[in-house]
């Protein structure tokens, strides 16, 4: 017979499982997307930007936190991290002609996982980071919190399709592996909106050693179960292969327009 201390009982069980359910909503889920797989995905190496071929650069998600950025070659401000040179042409995929005069914007985080503009306090936080989205978001897009603009940046091509910033090797947060956005307008017609990543042997080496990155933890997520490269699964021509020298690391990468 089901008494009424039992059911007292169960329903205190079932708020304590709530409670606990809660309290370790964060890490479920982040063991919930390492454990997912991208068994279709391709990613292979970014064309260098002197390379003379080209192909077409695939699509890669904008991601909720896009803000237009100043116009800077150099997008540190004051986070510390590796330092990285990076250099980007644009061509027409057919044919490799340069596009020069459009504007090419690129931001990422910080080597906590933080963006400028939206809270920093979210970076480990993944449960609590997907309902921000999901309650603030606009057409996939969340509107900033503040004016901060670390990370971020745009410059016109030259006459022969290039630009290039001063950065640093971004962080990880979760769900996403280290990575950088990047769009291309010209006016206001956004012509490519794409991500560029790092090996994932690179990534790992530096969360573990350097001390800008060490005290966040290694990386869970590779290419393999990250989420957006689950969502665009091709990602070929999109894996910085960037050099390590005295003063940091450079990388660069050539991006087709259709």
């Amino acid at each position: 017979m089901i008494t009424k201390r039992l059911l007292v009982g169960g329903a205190a069980g079932l708020v304590g499982a709530g409670a606990l359910g809660w309290a370790y909503r964060n890490e479920f889920l982040r063991w919930r997307i390492a454990s997912a797989r991208n068994v279709d995905a391709v990613v292979s190496d970014a064309l260098r930007a002197d390379d003379e071929t080209c192909m077409l650069t695939p699509v890669q998600d904008e991601g909720p936190y896009f803000v237009r950025a100043p116009v800077r070659s150099d997008i540190r401000e004051d986070r510390q991290g590796i330092p990285l040179k990076l250099a980007l042409r644009i061509v027409r995929a057919d044919g490799c002609a340069p596009l020069p005069n459009v504007l090419v914007e690129i931001w990422h985080c910080d080597n906590a996982g933080r963006y400028s503009a939206y809270p920093e306090d979210m970076s480990r936080s993944p449960f609590d980071t997907f309902r921000l989205v999901g309650s603030r978001a606009v057409d996939g897009h969340v509107p900033p919190f503040n004016d901060k603009t670390y990370l971020r940046g745009a410059q016109a091509t030259d006459e022969k399709g290039y630009v290039g910033f001063q950065t640093i090797v971004p962080g990880w947060y979760d769900p996403r592996i280290p990575h950088i956005h990047v769009k291309v307008f010209r006016d206001d017609e956004s012509l490519l909106t794409t991500q560029l990543y790092f090996p994932d042997a690179l990534t790992s080496e530096i969360y573990k050693t350097h001390p800008d990155y060490a005290p966040y933890g290694p990386c869970p997520y590779t290419t393999i179960n990250d989420t957006v490269i689950g969502m665009y699964p091709d990602a070929s021509g999109l894996l910085l292969q960037a050099v390590r020298g005295a003063d940091g690391m450079t990388a660069s990468a050539l991006l087709g327009i259709a």
